[in-house]
């Protein structure tokens, strides 16, 4: 498993527009999936929300998106007892699916941060940390793609446990997310958080904001 560090470092940048993707199997339990090209906005929504539905989770990972538009990815995948082998599956199709109804379940947090600061650039930084269960990320995806929050790059990490994820965002256009989709960013991920000390979580887009 050392060979899997996902670093921006050392991940190589996408070599061509043509989406393309690579499967590695390392273990009994453990893949590792490379997708890269051109992909839509919410390719990773389609495809995180398509692996939790056919019961393989996303154990950590990087992605990112170049100036020229094209992705590099990199996942290590850890299949349920009951998944089909990650080899029989289209894993571009995954990704260039159509949204799905299946949403991820609902989620909850411990924590979050928000930081949209001029040190980070022209875009949104996100934090959250929360328990992991299978369809956490798609779960929470989703919610952001409900606010045409698309992820230009994402770093994936799960110990003991505990997701915690980072997502730096934009719009769909590339542009800065306005003052009122963070505050209704902010409404929904602090529902997340009481959810979770309540003991009731619900899901991120029933909580009341704007509609994206």
């Amino acid at each position: 498993m050392a060979a899997l560090d996902h670093r921006t470092e050392l991940l190589p940048f996408a070599v061509s527009d043509e989406p393309g993707s690579s499967l590695t199997h390392w273990t009994h339990a453990h893949w590792s999936i490379r997708v890269w090209g051109s992909l839509g906005p919410f390719w990773a929504d389609s495809f995180s929300l398509a692996l939790s539905h056919a019961r393989i989770g996303i154990s950590r990972g990087f992605a990112r998106q170049d100036g020229a538009g094209r992705w590099i990815a990199d996942f290590l995948l850890s299949p349920a007892a009951d998944a089909p082998d990650p080899s029989s599956l289209d894993f571009l199709s995954l990704a260039s699916g159509a949204a799905s109804a299946h949403d991820g379940g609902p989620i909850v947090l411990s924590h979050y941060a928000l930081d949209g600061s001029p040190d980070i650039g022209p875009c949104l930084y996100l934090e959250v940390r929360g328990p992991d269960r299978l369809g956490f990320l798609g779960s929470l995806l989703r919610a952001l793609a409900r606010l045409e929050l698309s992820p230009r790059e994402m770093l994936i990490t799960t110990r003991d446990g505990e997701a915690f994820d980072r997502f730096y965002l934009k719009t769909l256009t590339g542009g800065v997310p306005s003052d009122d989709v963070r505050r209704a960013l902010e409404e929904r991920l602090d529902a997340a958080v009481r959810a979770r000390r309540a003991g009731s979580p619900r899901p991120l887009a029933d909580v009341a904001g704007p509609a994206a």
